[in-house]
């Protein structure tokens, strides 16, 4: 059996220097500045991410699979998750 499978990694990105009225509105304005697809893009630039030890959970795929009817989730112990 062959399996596609996805892990599901916590990286920490920094962004600095933004102006906001609370930490809130600080949460939200580096979110919306944030492009997090471009930072896992091949350029030049050094980004001010790094992988953060830690993973939030699996999804297997059985391949072959289309309808994705054996795919399960998994905790970041590789426990099946209670999705529920």
């Amino acid at each position: 059996m062959k399996y596609e499978v996805h892990i599901y990694a916590i990286v920490r990105v920094k962004v600095v220097d933004v102006e906001a009225e609370s930490q809130q509105e600080a949460i939200r304005n580096a979110e919306a500045r944030c492009d997090l697809y471009a930072l896992f893009q091949q350029n030049d630039r050094e980004p001010n991410t790094e992988y953060a030890e830690d993973i939030d959970g699996f999804l297997v795929d059985e391949v072959g699979d289309e309808e994705h009817e054996h795919s399960r989730w998994y905790d970041k112990h590789a426990n099946p998750a209670d999705l529920h």
